[in-house]
């Protein structure tokens, strides 16, 4: 499957506004391929990897952040820009009559997780070209191509860390 590089850079594009506006629709639908559902599974594979890599690069562009810097000060970075991570008794109480405890603890969970993957998805764009990049980077890409969920969460807040920082706000 060839890439249509202009296809991504405007899959990039949406997935940052989208991700600034915290519109989930609007989120699915950028990080859709060109050619939607009709997608062969191997192709829309080969798509969601090369969006997640272009997204941890313009998030990297955007940190500006030393190449070669360490995993704690990127963790720092994402950390200034996303804010500290939700509690479960914060999750709670956005519908405590839906959420119980064991759920609000396990999306607390996972979403420390996908933070932890867009870190090291970052530190691969930040990898001086003479290092050999950090597997955890490898692993991330791995995991969160092949978990929907994972996926469209990783690449939401990658798309707020790529925004312009004067957008941020």
């Amino acid at each position: 499957m060839t890439i249509d590089q202009a296809a991504l850079g405007s899959a990039v594009k949406a997935v940052i506004a989208a991700a600034g506006g915290d519109d989930t629709e609007a989120m699915y639908e950028a990080v859709m391929p060109p050619a939607g559902v009709d997608t062969p599974p191997a192709e829309a594979a080969n798509w969601f990897g090369l969006l997640l890599i272009h997204l941890a690069l313009t998030a990297a562009r955007a940190s500006h952040l030393e190449q070669g810097c360490s995993r704690e000060a990127v963790a720092g970075w994402i950390g200034d820009v996303l804010g500290p991570l939700p509690t479960p008794a914060l999750l709670r109480g956005e519908d405590p009559g839906r959420i119980d405890h064991v759920e609000a603890v396990k999306a607390v969970e996972a979403y420390a997780r996908c933070r932890d993957y867009a870190v090291d998805l970052v530190r691969i764009g930040l990898t001086d070209p003479e290092e050999e990049p950090d597997p955890r980077g490898v692993d991330a890409h791995c995991a969160v191509t092949n978990d929907k969920r994972t996926r469209i969460t990783v690449m939401a807040l990658l798309g707020r860390l790529a925004a312009d920082p004067a957008a941020r706000g």
